[in-house]
């Protein structure tokens, strides 16, 4: 039975990406950050261009991967969206145990993370 109260989710202690096409680097502190970025960076590269990323969680485990700069739907996703479309249906409890926003749901409402 779960608590009536959700237990807390691990927030992000910083996000780095990098575009090897342009030798650049940036390591953030939140998700809207970095969505800012990448969607500077995408205005100025190639269709084909892909950024590299690494996102340190408070508790040190890490998650890295590619992040395709340029994506099928008309408008491009988020950072944290393109995390939960990567671990949903596997990585048993990722997405339950760590932030993949700034904003959590929490009990139905937006709330501050």
């Amino acid at each position: 039975m779960r608590s009536k109260y959700m237990e807390e989710k691990v927030g992000v202690a910083k996000i780095r990406i990098r575009q090897q096409r342009s030798c650049s680097m940036a390591v953030l502190g939140s998700f809207v950050a970095a969505d800012k970025l990448l969607k500077s960076w995408a205005a100025a590269l190639q269709p084909s261009a892909e950024c590299d990323f690494e996102i340190e969680y408070l508790d040190g485990y890490t998650v890295t991967g590619r992040y395709p700069m340029r994506q099928k739907c008309t408008t491009r996703q988020s950072l944290g969206a393109y995390l939960k479309r990567l671990f949903e249906g596997g990585a048993a409890g990722f997405l339950e145990r760590y932030e993949v926003e700034d904003f959590a749901e929490r009990d139905g409402r937006r709330t501050a993370a």
